[in-house]
């Protein structure tokens, strides 16, 4: 149900902050940024 709510769903208003910290994060350690979302969709990138 939380799948479908994900696909049917609009876009959230994020915040600017929040988004420009994600980028840098993307940037800056991008391994990071596949673990962490790895670990919330429950499998490994490899």
């Amino acid at each position: 149900m939380k799948l479908f709510a994900r696909i049917v769903g609009g876009r959230r208003v994020t915040n600017p902050t929040t988004v420009y910290e994600r980028n840098r994060l993307i940037r800056t350690m991008p391994g990071q940024t596949g673990a962490m979302a790895a670990s919330r969709f429950g499998y490994v990138i490899s």
